[in-house]
């Protein structure tokens, strides 16, 4: 599988249509599910695990909050072990770390403000999904990238082939981006009224609970939308094969 060593648009489109199921074949995503739950366990059990270990050791809320800020940069290291690459969902989610610890340290550190800013940087990852679909490749590319395959560096390849010959596989990764901008929103602010209604430390484990759920809901939604756009183009192709034909 070359696809990751040469520029695709100097391949045949049949050759490149047969390296694209080829490379699907070699690199599925059930090889990197076991992979994919390991960092998913790291980064949110690890996370509640150090803030209340954090805790109980004494440290201050705002020690123990960003103390917990540390397992998600774990696992967006295991990932980048894995696939030799920082994959764009990778640089993602260190910057959605990074963000969130920088925003934690400016204005108020009462326990609740912490978890409302939070719930503002929820808010505006939700934005950065909306924007992205401004730029060249929407986020939902690079997440499908690393999770809609084996997460190895051929395998992330496939993906980029497949952004270049399928127009339908394009319009699909935006109709997701929307999706999980949406789930972003709704998610930061249920977040808030939680917060609101319950004391701290109850807070905080709904802050950690609560995105594992908004991104299930959210591959659920993109299994579907991928599923549709997937059908959608296999009966476009069988329509022109047909004229071709005729």
């Amino acid at each position: 599988m070359q696809l990751g060593q040469r520029d695709v648009a100097s391949v045949q489109p049949a050759a490149l249509l047969d390296e694209i199921g080829q490379g699907l074949k070699e690199h599925p995503a059930k090889n990197g599910m076991p992979f994919n739950i390991l960092v998913t366990a790291v980064e949110i059990g690890g996370s509640i695990g150090l803030f209340h270990l954090a805790q109980r050791m004494g440290a201050s809320n705002v020690a123990s909050y960003l103390i917990g800020s540390i397992a998600p940069v774990v696992g967006g290291l295991m990932v980048w072990a894995k696939a030799r690459k920082f994959s764009g969902a990778s640089a993602a989610i260190f910057a959605f770390t990074a963000l969130s610890a920088v925003i934690a340290l400016i204005g108020s550190t009462a326990p609740k403000a912490l978890l409302y800013k939070d719930c503002a940087v929820t808010a505006l990852i939700g934005l950065i999904f909306l924007g992205s679909v401004l730029a060249r490749k929407p986020l939902a590319f690079y997440m499908a990238q690393r999770y809609g395959t084996d997460g190895t560096h051929e395998g992330m390849a496939t993906f980029d082939a497949m952004w270049d010959m399928y127009p339908d596989f394009r319009t699909c990764m935006y109709v997701i981006s929307y999706l999980w901008a949406v789930l972003f929103f709704i998610q930061a602010a249920g977040t808030a009224l939680i917060i609101h209604q319950t004391g701290y430390s109850t807070a905080y484990n709904y802050d950690q609970i609560l995105p594992p759920i908004a991104t299930g809901l959210g591959i659920v939604g993109s299994i579907a939308i991928g599923r549709y756009f997937r059908n959608r183009g296999e009966a476009r192709g069988a329509a022109a094969s047909a004229v071709s034909a005729g």
